[in-house]
């Protein structure tokens, strides 16, 4: 009888042992898969704001003067001028490409003005709410993963793992030879995720624009000081 206690014990010890390491595994397929789904989200969300980019230098370049970009930033209350730097040392044809296409509609060249004016702000303003929505998700979606990973790192300690394999084997080592408690440490770390961090530059913030319809008054009373017929 005790031969087959001690074989069951045995079967059951082993059993264990294998869903530890199984539920690790998955688990951590499961993180790195998550991270990675982060790492593209994050990507895809870089590149729509170099878009972004180009939007805001086609408007800056239907403004004109400078004087007239400082006082549209003003009425929008924004503190920066957003993608300037990147906009001020484009050369006269590069600038001159970003309004390639567009139609300029209005009987006088005011009018002209003052339309391209307001159709770039409209489309630069619903691209950015989209991608302000895009920013909250990707934050959320951080937020989440980290806590997976605090909760992987609680479950997946390797101290405690090898106690509890060495108690059910009822001996003092988990791997042959033994751990020291610096080696145990060591492997414990290397076993743990790391947090997940977006730095600005991975993940630029864009300033509120409000719609069009809310400053289209006070706007076309700003235009009109740099534009007259």
């Amino acid at each position: 009888m005790e031969d087959d206690a001690d074989q069951v014990l045995k079967a059951l010890q082993v059993h264990i042992k294998k869903e530890i390491i199984d539920n690790y595994f998955a688990d951590r397929v499961y993180l790195e898969e998550e991270e990675e789904i982060l790492r593209r989200e994050a990507q895809e969300y870089r590149q729509s704001v170099d878009l972004l980019q180009r939007r805001y230098h086609a408007f800056y370049q239907a403004l004109g003067a400078d004087a007239a970009i400082a006082a549209v930033v003003k009425l929008l209350s924004l503190e920066e001028w957003p993608f300037y730097r990147e906009f001020g040392p484009l050369p006269e044809a590069a600038r001159l490409e970003l309004l390639r296409g567009r139609r300029a509609w209005g009987l006088t060249a005011a009018r002209r003005y003052r339309h391209l004016v307001f159709d770039l702000y409209e489309e630069l303003q619903k691209e950015t709410l989209k991608l302000k929505e895009q920013y909250r998700k990707i934050i959320t979606h951080l937020t989440l993963i980290n806590e997976d990973i605090d909760k992987f790192n609680l479950s997946y300690d390797f101290g405690l793992i090898a106690e509890q394999i060495e108690a059910l084997e009822g001996k003092g080592e988990v791997i042959s030879g033994g751990l020291l408690a610096p080696e145990r440490e060591e492997l414990s770390t290397r076993m743990r995720f790391k947090h997940q961090k977006l730095t600005d530059e991975d993940l630029p913030p864009l300033p509120d624009l409000p719609p069009l319809d809310r400053i289209k008054g006070e706007l076309a009373r700003v235009l009109a000081r740099f534009h007259r017929p």
